[in-house]
């Protein structure tokens, strides 16, 4: 199979919360497995996310940023759209998403609340 990327991916784990667009309610789902300017694969976390989106779904995919003392806390806002979803034998679901829009912002407190108990992120993540 030939690879088509034109962009390099970059390997990161970031915690990222996805909502419907133009829906307020966001749930944390997982953590990015690679990013690049076009594309996010995530790390689908079916004990959070029970319900994986359908291929052709458009979503808001907020990627939270680590703290910075000259910014504060930040994310990265994208409008994506799913374009494959993958059930590996071993493991949780991949959900691979097409960027259409992305935008940097606030980490507001809205969000700090969406995330849960620091451990169930810290689980995420390991």
């Amino acid at each position: 199979m030939m690879d088509r990327r034109d962009d390099p991916r970059v390997e990161v784990r970031l915690p990222c919360h996805v909502s419907s667009l133009g829906g307020r309610a966001r749930f944390l789902v997982g953590v990015t497995e690679n990013m690049s300017r076009r594309g996010i694969l995530v790390f689908w976390n079916p004990r959070v996310a029970a319900k994986l989106p359908a291929v052709g779904e458009p979503l808001n995919l907020e990627i939270e940023l680590p703290t910075s003392q000259a910014f504060g806390r930040k994310c990265i806002s994208c409008q994506v759209t799913a374009v494959r979803v993958i059930q590996p034998r071993i493991g949780g679901p991949l959900v691979a998403f097409q960027i259409n829009q992305m935008q940097f912002r606030d980490y507001g407190a809205q969000m700090l609340a969406a995330i849960g108990s620091q451990q169930e992120l810290r689980d995420l993540l390991m």
